[in-house]
């Protein structure tokens, strides 16, 4: 599977020598930081949090949410079934139990119900005689559901960051989101929990008495794990909430979180946004994708420690599940891709893939065969299915392109998710690789990456880890410190439970890395003993055993003789 479409171009600095002790600062310079800039990411102040009245109608839905304290009426919090929105619904859940309002959450089946607010679930809340619905991390999209809600009395504030449809949705009493035009907000790309944040900060700031300043700060440890697992930009505002988000997970109340820092091998007084991508986010993740995310949910909101470690454990469970079943669909689909090479967008589906885990296979191969990728599930005569984009492509303008053929869709520029009929997608299929020929920039196909040093020998010591500590949290479009190495594999084995990961030793200037490439056996199988390459690795640091020790974990790799410009 060798045709790609696509490319990544890494750039490599010129061979200066950087002591220590200058390491991230002069990182940041080279990605065009300055001074004051590299101030406020090394030091953010909590203080310069723009006012949440800022936000488009959030008067009104403050307005609305106060009028219900100690009141018989209920609030549904609405939200989304991944991290995301799961922790948004929790942070909402404290603030009303907090506030004294009557409250339930309520988080649809992924496979039943799909993505967003559905009337069924309108019909249904109202029913059961709900008041109030806030949906958290999605909504904006919900026109039917929104008028429907409308048509039955029943009251509808939307919180959500995802792209709009419509400047506003007809229907609601607030439509929150930091997208819209009548935003002045500065920060406009907030994860779903980020503004649910600036929501409990915009009721806080209205009722001081009762919700006294600085209260809210303990909502960030939910806040950081849902901004850093929905990958949103980890610079601005989103940077600085998880910086004091992170300083709050160390000490957190919550039990479920303190269980699954247990069950994941994760000392909370070393926690790193690191661990809460790969270690936290895909345990609580897999609730929704094989189950319910309710049961992810239950931890997040247990106050039992007996009760939530058990949780912790299933959600460990389900996870192994998770990551068996993903293997076998990513070779599978594989094995279908096979055929469509020539399709600058890739759309493949299958009756036996899970739609909870597609969108971990389309992230897989449009990383593999670089260009953006739709995968389904078939079921009977419709498809569900999840996209993810490559470069700076927009896979939600890709789709908005075709959106006669589709049941339903949503998402960013960078993941999205659909519904359409089995008999649409041929028609998708062309439909998009005609879009991608005539619509999207060259430029766009093409992943620039900057490696920002060459790797010293002094950077993988305590005291290298120590320095780039200073650059976290890192995340999107602040990724950790990248170095290059030229060298020469000495020996490498495969490892892991499927045999995908190599372990190997280059030779660098007379100095012996030891380094981890995680799924190298299917990206790049030419790594033998022997060759010259060109690595970008990252540092990382692990304790075993008691035993602390740094980890150089590879990035990228080209061969020498290849084109690496």
């Amino acid at each position: 599977m060798s045709d790609q479409y696509g490319s990544v171009i890494w750039e490599f600095p010129d061979k200066q020598a950087i002591l220590v002790e200058d390491l991230v600062s002069t990182v940041l310079d080279r990605r065009g930081f300055n001074v004051d800039e590299i101030d406020s990411l090394l030091k953010p102040r909590y203080a310069d949090l723009p006012d949440p009245f800022l936000l488009p109608d959030m008067k009104d839905a403050v307005d609305h949410i106060l009028k219900l304290r100690k009141a018989d009426h209920e609030i549904a919090i609405y939200g989304d079934y991944d991290i995301d929105g799961l922790t948004a619904c929790t942070l909402l859940a404290d603030v009303f139990s907090h506030l004294h309002i009557k409250h339930r959450i309520y988080i649809p089946d992924r496979f039943e119900e799909g993505y967003g607010i559905n009337i069924q679930a309108v019909d249904e809340l109202h029913k059961e005689g709900v008041h109030t619905v806030i949906s958290v991390d999605c909504g904006s999209t919900a026109l039917a559901p929104a008028l429907r809600a409308q048509e039955l009395g029943l009251h509808l504030i939307i919180t959500d960051h995802h792209t709009l449809i419509h400047e506003k949705i007809p229907g609601a009493l607030a439509h929150i989101n930091p997208l819209r035009a009548a935003s002045s907000y500065p920060e406009r790309k907030l994860a779903g929990v980020g503004v649910a944040f600036a929501l409990a900060r915009a009721l806080q700031s209205t009722i001081p008495d009762d919700f006294e300043a600085g209260q809210e700060k303990w909502l960030l440890d939910l806040v950081v794990l849902g901004t850093v697992c929905d990958v949103v930009p980890l610079v601005g505002e989103n940077r600085l909430l998880a910086h004091y988000g992170l300083r709050v997970m160390a000490k957190t109340k919550r039990v479920g979180i303190r269980s699954l820092a247990s069950v994941s091998g994760v000392d909370l007084k070393q926690i790193a946004a690191e661990h809460l991508g790969f270690r936290f986010g895909p345990r609580l993740n897999a609730a929704g994708r094989i189950e319910h995310a309710q049961k992810a949910l239950r931890l997040l909101t247990a106050d039992d420690t007996n009760q939530a470690n058990l949780y912790a454990e299933h959600l460990d469970q389900l996870n192994q599940a998770r990551q068996a079943t993903t293997r076998q669909i990513v070779s599978e689909a594989r094995n279908v891709a096979v055929n469509y090479l020539d399709d600058p967008i890739l759309v493949i589906g299958d009756g036996n893939w899970s739609h909870g885990i597609v969108g971990l296979v389309a992230a897989r191969l449009s990383e593999e065969l670089l260009r953006p990728t739709l995968v389904m599930q078939f079921e009977g005569d419709t498809a569900k299915g999840s996209a993810r984009s490559f470069g700076s492509i927009s896979i939600i303008d890709a789709i908005r392109s075709q959106e006669d053929l589709f049941e339903s869709f949503g998402g960013h520029q960078a993941a999205a998710g659909f519904r359409i009929k089995r008999s649409n997608i041929n028609a998708l299929r062309d439909g998009l690789n005609a879009y991608a020929k005539t619509a999207i920039d060259p430029e766009s196909w093409v992943k620039r990456q900057s490696v920002d040093a060459w790797l010293e020998p002094s950077f993988a010591t305590e005291s290298g880890i120590e320095q780039l500590t200073l650059i976290e949290p890192t995340g999107q479009m602040m990724p950790p410190v990248r170095f290059g190495v030229i060298g020469q594999v000495m020996s490498l084995r495969k490892v892991g439970q499927d045999q995908s990961h190599y372990q190997l030793t280059v030779r660098s200037d007379n100095h012996d890395y030891r380094m981890i490439a995680f799924g190298a056996s299917q990206v790049w199988p030419w790594l033998e003993v022997g060759i010259e390459a060109k690595f970008v690795i990252r540092l990382s640091q692990s304790e075993w055993q008691g035993v602390t020790k740094v980890e150089s974990i590879v990035v990228d790799c080209i061969p020498q003789d290849g084109q690496f410009e």
